[in-house]
Order: structure tokens, then sequence, then C-alpha cells
């Protein structure tokens, strides 16, 4: 075990303060918040989209005819089509509150709005703006205008460059004007970088981070290499008892989102959701069906060994408090309470679990095998259920779901086996010794 010590040490001299750092700094707050914040459009956008193939006969043809897709279509393209802004709103607003100047939350998100919309409109002809720029398309472009956007202002603030009123004024007066001068400086700002780009290569702002920024992260993020890094990373911090979904998904959930949305956008034109029609498998609802079946180390096969062949009273109590919120994809319970947090026999499968689920379930999406995920689902919705409802009523996802806690089942088991075995026998001992105890006390 000398060796899973020296990891141990190894991860919380060198690794945990870094992590803890990046899961504590703002700026990454601000954003997972934000992206967070646009996933009521996603999920009902993509409930339309799914009530828009109904895996049911005749279906299709009905709601055709009767003109009842074509609203459905509305509504799941409105939802998608504003998700950029909402981010750049709620980036915006969530960093402000980070740095503490709550009563400007909501002035500096309009102002980032306002910014988003100087820096799209070039593109717009015979005053007729490109929708295009509201949505996933410019999710990066507002992500990075919110932060900038709400630097500056912090900076101006600081400097004491302000309208400040009486305090006789009502407060929503008085924000309005405090929020003057900065937003004057700000627009102005990214009216300047506007011109800029207008006369570059770029069509604006927006495709300038596109290409220079949205490009690298983009084939990162849809490559198996970088979704097996996204694994490894979230499933050791849980291992040093750092919550890694947060982390991770702070840098990958806006570009997962936009790879869902890219799908959204095939799966509305009627484009069967495989590989070879150009769907991306690297999504959210891919990772929530890959390394979160159950909760983060795709853990519910664990617990289904814990709550029906643990011999150890501890893995037994574990396994019925767990069962519960595993279904919902909460494993809390799990990581803290066995615990796999520094158990150098449990973080083993806990790593490898999630990995072999991965590449399984890649190249079998890859291959066309398997339909590739095209919506949201509200991520505690329980595993299968998910798959099947994410591709689109798929049964083959559904069936791949069920083969992957199988799967889980399998990896944990030989690790499961030792540990319980462990476990049992510190019980007995301890059983032992309080009876010997009682005996004496007795005596």
């Amino acid at each position: 075990m000398k060796i899973f010590d020296k990891f141990n040490i190894y991860l919380n001299k060198h690794f945990v303060p870094v992590a803890n750092k990046i899961a504590t700094q703002r700026h990454v707050i601000a954003i997972k918040d934000g992206v967070v914040a646009t996933m009521p459009l996603t999920i009902v956008g993509s409930l339309f989209l799914i009530l828009s193939f109904l895996p049911i006969p005749g279906y299709s043809d009905f709601i055709n005819s009767s003109g009842i897709g074509r609203y459905f279509s509305y509504i799941s393209g409105a939802c998608f089509g504003i998700v950029g802004m909402v981010a750049c709103l709620a980036v915006a607003y969530r960093l402000t509150i980070g740095y503490g100047m709550n009563e400007l939350a909501l002035s500096n998100g309009i102002i980032a709005v306002a910014s988003f919309f100087v820096t799209m409109l070039p593109t717009a002809v015979d005053g007729k703006i490109d929708t295009g720029y509201l949505g996933a398309k410019s999710l990066f472009a507002g992500v990075i205008i919110a932060l900038i956007s709400v630097e500056l202002i912090k900076k101006i603030v600081d400097r004491g460059l302000v309208i400040t009123l009486p305090e006789s004024v009502p407060p929503a007066i008085s924000k309005t004007f405090m929020s003057l001068i900065p937003g004057v400086i700000v627009i102005s700002f990214w009216g300047l970088l506007t011109a800029i780009f207008v006369n570059t290569s770029f069509a604006n702002f927006h495709d300038a981070v596109n290409i220079i920024v949205g490009t690298p992260l983009r084939y990162a993020s849809t490559s198996l290499l970088g979704q097996l890094v996204a694994v490894v990373l979230t499933t050791i911090l849980w291992c040093a008892g750092i919550h890694g979904a947060t982390i991770v998904g702070a840098i990958m959930d806006p570009i997962w989102l936009e790879n869902t949305l890219h799908n959204a956008a095939l799966a509305s034109q009627g484009v069967e959701n495989l590989y070879s029609n150009g769907y991306i498998i690297a999504s959210a609802a891919f990772g929530d069906m890959t390394m979160k079946l159950g909760g983060s180390g795709s853990t519910i096969g664990f617990v289904l060994l814990m709550l029906f062949r643990a011999r150890s009273k501890q893995l037994k109590e574990v396994g019925k408090l767990s069962i519960t919120p595993s279904l919902f994809n909460i494993n809390e319970p799990v990581i803290f309470g066995t615990p796999i947090v520094m158990n150098p026999i449990l973080i083993i499968p806990f790593i490898l679990n999630p990995i072999l689920i991965t590449l399984i379930s890649w190249f079998l999406m890859r291959w066309d095998i398997v339909k590739i995920p095209f919506s949201m689902v509200p991520w505690t919705t329980p595993p299968v259920v998910a798959g099947f409802l994410a591709a689109g009523f798929s049964v083959s996802t559904a069936l791949l779901s069920l083969f992957s806690i199988v799967l889980s089942i399998i990896v944990f088991y030989p690790f499961f086996k030792l540990y319980d075995a462990q476990l049992e026998a510190s019980e007995k001992e301890v059983k032992k010794e309080e009876s010997l105890e009682s005996l004496l006390s007795e005596i």
C-alpha cells in the first residue's frame, strides 16, 4: 500500500492546493454558474425537440400536417437560439456578485449584453441582424465579453468614476446613474474594438473568437483524448475529496453545451443522429451517460454491489443510504461514506470504470452502432432513461446504458470483495474486543 500512500501525499501536496484555488476562483465560478443558468432553456428546447420525434406510428405525419410541429420548432428554436446571449448576461451577473458588487449585478449584465450586440452588429444586412450569433455560435464570445466587461467596470468603480446621488434618491434611480459612466466607457470600448475587427479578415469579434479560441478548444473537446482527459481529471479530483465535476465542468460545459446544440440543430432538420451524419459524440449528455451513471465515476454498479452483496455492516448501510440518491446521479454518500476519497482500494475502479465505459461508448457511436444524444435532459434523470430520452427515444442508447451498469458491477466487483472482506474482519475484531470488555466488566 506504500505506493498509494505516496500517491495520496503527492496529491495533497501538489495537486489539491491548485485544484482548490481553481474551484474557488471567481471567474471559474462565474463561467460555471453562467452556463448552468442556460440549462432551463436547453432542457425546455430539448423537450419540444423530443416531442417532434415521438416513436409512435403516424405521429410525425400528424404533427406536420396539423402544423403542431411548426410550433414545436418555434419553441425549441427560440430556446436554443438565445443561449449565447443569456450566457453573456448570466456570467456577467455572477462575476459581479463574486466581486461583491451586488447592487451593480443586473446593470452589469445589461451592459455586457449591449456590448454583445455591438460586437455582433457588423454582420447585419439591411438593418437585419444575423440571429445565429445569439445562440451557441457565440457562446465563447459571450463569456469573454461578459468577463472583460465586468473587469473593466470594476476598475472604473474602484477609481471612483461613477455618479453618486444622495441617499434620499430611490435606490433604483441611484443604481442607474451609478452604472452610467461605466456603461458609456465599456460599450464605447467594444464599439472601438468592433471598428477594428471590421477592417480585418474577420466579420466581427464573435467570428474571431470562434476561430482563434473556439477552434482549438472545440477540437480538443470533440476528440476521444479530450474526453478521456476530462474523465481522468474529474475522478482524480474526487479521489482527493474535491468536487471534480465542478472544476472540469467550468472548462468543458460551455464546449459540451455548444456540441449539444450542434446536434440539436441537426435533429431539428430531421437528420438521423449518427456520427456519419455529422453528429458530435462529446456532449453534456454523453458525459452523463458515461462518467456519471449514478454520479461521478459511474458508481451505480458499486452501489448495487453494496446493497445486495455486502457482508460488512458499513457497506450494507452505505448501500441502503446510497441507492436512492444514485438513481438520480447523486453519489456523495458513496464517495464520502465508503469512503472512496483517499481509499487505495476503491480509487482504482473509480478511475478505471468511467474510462472503460467512455471508450466502449465512444467507438459504438463512432461506428454508428449506437445513436448519439442530441438533447438535454435534467442531470438527475435516472440512468438508462436519460440516454433513451437524450438520443430521441433510442433503444440502442438505453441498451448501452444498461451494459455500462453491468460493466460497472464487473469492474468494481473484485475491489469491492477485497474491501468488504477487510471491513468485515475489522468489524468482527471490534465485536470480539467489545465482548471481552463486557465479560471483564461483569467479573
